[in-house]
């Protein structure tokens, strides 16, 4: 599986390449907000080398959007959950995915209230300077 993010109007030959592993280590810690031990430990690997992996992606990602060139995701050295393997690890996968979907969901939700309340302000704040 690859994947390609370019920039309007970027050559195709210009693009920088990020691993799949890479791209999950910003998918857990920046968008859902797990710390690097937790987030380290569902990927099955030791927090240096998620944190070596998570500072890679970081590094690649500003480069891609500070000079203008695209992003391929691809490679990497990983196993799929859901393949071959026990009921109990299964079900321990299936567990796992559950409640990181829980805690996104959560934080979804919170993010809500705040945009909720933030909204209510400025329509307060704008009924306030009619009066």
């Amino acid at each position: 599986m690859v994947r390609c993010f370019m920039p309007e109007g970027c050559p195709r030959i210009e693009a920088i390449s990020m691993t799949l592993e890479e791209l999950e280590t910003v998918r857990l810690v920046d968008l859902l907000d797990l710390d690097q031990e937790e987030a380290a430990f569902y990927m099955g690997i030791s927090r240096k080398a998620f944190w070596n992996d998570l500072m890679d992606a970081r590094k690649k990602i500003a480069a891609a959007l500070v000079y203008g060139m695209g992003l391929r995701i691809e490679g990497g050295s990983f196993v799929l959950r859901g393949g071959e393997g026990s009921k109990d690890m299964k079900e321990q996968a299936r567990q796992d995915d559950m409640q990181l979907m829980e805690r996104e969901l959560t934080l979804l939700r919170s993010r809500l209230e705040h945009l909720g309340s933030k909204l209510a302000d400025l329509k307060e704040s704008d009924k306030i300077s009619k009066d």
